[in-house]
């Protein structure tokens, strides 16, 4: 019987049994020659799988336990580093309560190809540097990856070795456990040994001094980690999660959700040892209260795009279970905060000044600066404005926003208001000194244009020669900077048949996320011959499928069917709210202050001057019927799948208007010359109550 609780400490041996059982059933499957069935179990095993009985695979959990590590190390390094103090000597507890682990890793192993648990060795081993971890990671990725072709060839031989690779993933993935355990153990005894002579209000007061920072640091080397491995920023939260049972529910209308830990290793040993040596939860309490929650507001800000307010009601060592309240882009200055629809992302055209000619340029952008933009005061009015109603994504674009003096100081501002600031750029003016001033003055992500794996056809389609070069270097010089870099490409006739070029492009210049746009047609885009609905239907299909092959994170922009097409593909759908999503959670202002439903659907629902955002956000008639599903015409009236999707409004406007001359010229709503709510003409689909 294990001394440890089973439940809390050991899900990584259940993990590993229930792999163990479908070695064996891959090794029959082979047998019998079936090896499509060999390929998937061999996927499970080592890459994992999502659901109800979710798995991270032997990949997910060799990471989760290299971060665990790193977790447990550096709660003690800084917390006996703000207290000024060398650790007390906890040696002889440190080896039993070890040793009983050791025990119970043993026991619960002994159906498993053998693993050697040597206590001595493992935990006089220096700590993995972040290139060490790589580096193993990658040896052991290279080998998988070898016998996964060997079965994708039907090649029986591959028998012979699927139990040996499995074995060798298990004892790292067995030692990285032991010595997290080792660290966690090592932790609360020297915490434990602390508040006895220090009391627990000093190490709480030093614990809140070092809680950010700790959620930062530790989140930080995981996805460094994570990402130099091949595997994507959104698979940090499910791998960082992987040794835990887990209910967690998200309510996309109200923006919010629930994650409830149903189990904890830490908390686990912290029980044990608190039971056997008379200690309250107190000092336990202190870890959920501090470190735990810290690291989990540091991951979710890692992998989710939008602002976030997380509370945490329920601890596990108060409360036998650890809960977490999420509020999507939630502001202490917003009265309305039961309101369904608010703003996630808003995209705000900072100046229509630029100083590169692109040819499908939606906003016709102009060398000259608009003579009526908002200014440098007024524009921290509308953020404050802004705030009233909620916290997005705030995308400072234009014309070419750097073009403005003061775009630093409105980043700055955004960001003090507790904003997630991006930059929509085309890169031409971004080097090392700007990269790193726009980082510090607190942006979060960038998104640069790149239309062409090709300098000259980008140079053509930019309209200015050297245009791809300085593209390129301002995504090296983001990502050396640790920016955040999003590489955008808007298709084209000419460039559809490249995405996968440029998709490799990006990826080789450590972009993580990649948008296609589809031409809408208004601004100069209007004189382009788009893509057909049959070409744009296809190429949504291709992209996702290219993208499997790619460690980006693909969207298509200004293609809602995307929604419908992902979920009929099968797709992990929970990265993305809806297809279309102008007015319901996204918008456009305008240089001038005007507010549209998105940059391509240029209809002025009022302007920040003589209304406040929070007016025309929750007053303005086309948002409340862009809102209402229902409202929706012709096959997007009746499609099932329009809350999914709801179909391009931009397109259905643009069409049925005779196209827009450029969305410079905004329309009054009293002067819409086209139905917005009409069926989207690009989208090929037939819905199935037709």
């Amino acid at each position: 019987m294990a001394k440890f609780d089973e439940k809390h400490c050991h899900k990584w041996a259940l993990l590993l049994r229930e792999r163990q059982e479908k070695i064996d059933q891959a090794l029959a499957a082979v047998a019998r020659e079936d090896f499509d069935y060999a390929r998937r179990l061999f996927s499970e095993i080592f890459y994992g799988v999502s659901g109800k009985r979710a798995d991270p695979g032997m990949a997910g959990s060799l990471l989760y336990h290299m971060a665990m590590v790193t977790k447990m190390e550096t709660e003690t390094r800084l917390l006996l580093n703000e207290l000024h103090l060398a650790p007390p000597d906890i040696a002889e507890d440190l080896s039993c309560y070890t040793n009983e682990f050791v025990s119970d890793m043993q026991e619960l192993t002994k159906t498993i190809a053998p693993i050697n648990f040597d206590l001595q060795a493992v935990t006089a081993k220096a700590s993995l540097s972040n290139d060490e971890k790589i580096d193993l990671f990658t040896k052991l990725n290279k080998k998988t990856k070898t016998l996964e072709a060997m079965l994708a060839n039907k090649q029986a031989e591959a028998s012979k070795l699927l139990e040996g690779l499995f074995s060798e993933w298990a004892q790292h993935i067995a030692e990285m456990r032991l010595r997290q355990e080792y660290e966690t153990i090592k932790g609360f005894l020297i915490t434990a040994t602390l508040a006895k002579t220090l009391g627990t209000q000093r190490l709480k007061d030093a614990m809140i001094k070092v809680q950010e920072r700790f959620g930062e640091e530790t989140v930080r080397i995981a996805l460094n980690v994570t990402l130099k491995v091949g595997m994507r920023r959104e698979k940090l939260q499910s791998v960082m999660l992987s040794d835990h049972f887990i209910n967690y529910t998200m309510n996309m209308e109200q923006l919010d959700g629930r994650m409830q830990f149903l189990n904890c290793p830490i908390f686990g040993s912290h029980k044990r040892i608190a039971e056997e040596s008379g200690l309250s939860g107190e000092v336990a309490s202190l870890f959920c209260t501090h470190f735990c929650f810290a690291h989990a507001k540091a991951m979710l800000n890692t992998v989710l795009p939008f602002t976030f307010e997380l509370w945490q009601p329920r601890r596990m060592a108060a409360d036998g279970m650890c809960e977490f309240y999420l509020k999507l882009a939630y502001s202490p200055a917003a009265s309305a905060s039961t309101e369904k629809y608010v703003p996630l992302v808003l995209s705000w055209n900072f100046t229509r000044k630029c100083n590169l000619k692109c040819a499908h340029c939606y906003i016709n952008a102009t060398t000259q600066v608009l003579a009526d933009e908002l200014t440098t005061e007024e524009s921290k009015r509308l953020i404050d404005q802004i705030c009233e109603v909620s916290r997005p994504l705030l995308i400072l674009s234009g014309g070419e926003p750097l073009l403005r003096s003061d775009v630093y100081e409105i980043i700055s501002y955004g960001a003090s208001k507790g904003l997630k600031m991006g930059l929509g750029s085309n890169g031409s003016l971004i080097d090392d000194a700007v990269a790193r001033r726009l980082k510090e003055a607190g942006i979060t992500t960038v998104s640069i244009s790149l239309d062409s794996h090709i300098p000259a056809q980008h140079d053509e389609f930019r309209g200015v020669a050297g245009s791809w070069e300085k593209a390129v270097g301002a995504i090296k010089a983001l990502r050396e900077n640790g920016v955040l870099v999003q590489v955008n490409t808007t298709v084209t006739q000419q460039n559809y048949n490249q995405i996968d070029e440029i998709m490799s492009l990006a990826e080789s210049l450590g972009v993580e996320n990649f948008h296609l746009f589809f031409l809408v047609p208004t601004g100069r885009g209007a004189k382009i011959a788009d893509i057909s609905p049959a070409k744009y239907e296809s190429m949504i299909k291709t992209a996702f499928a290219k993208a499997a092959r790619h460690k980006l994170n693909v969207r298509p922009s200004c293609a809602p069917q995307f929604m419908r097409i992902a979920k009929d593909m099968g797709l992990d759908m929970r990265q993305w709210i809806r297809g279309c999503i102008a007015g319901l959670y996204y918008c456009r202002v305008y240089a001038n202050g005007d507010v549209t439903p998105c940059p391509y659907l240029p209809i002025k629902l009022g302007n920040v001057r003589e209304k406040s955002f929070k007016e025309i956000w929750f007053g303005s008639d086309m948002f409340k019927a862009l809102r209402d599903f229902n409202a929706l015409k012709g096959k997007c009236g009746i499609c099932e799948y329009k809350a999914l999707c709801g179909g391009c409004r931009a397109r259905a406007y643009g069409l049925s208007s005779d196209f827009i001359d450029y969305c410079g010229d905004l329309h009054e709503p009293a002067e819409v010359k086209g139905d917005y709510l009409a069926e989207d003409p690009w989208c090929i689909y037939q819905p199935e109550k037709r």
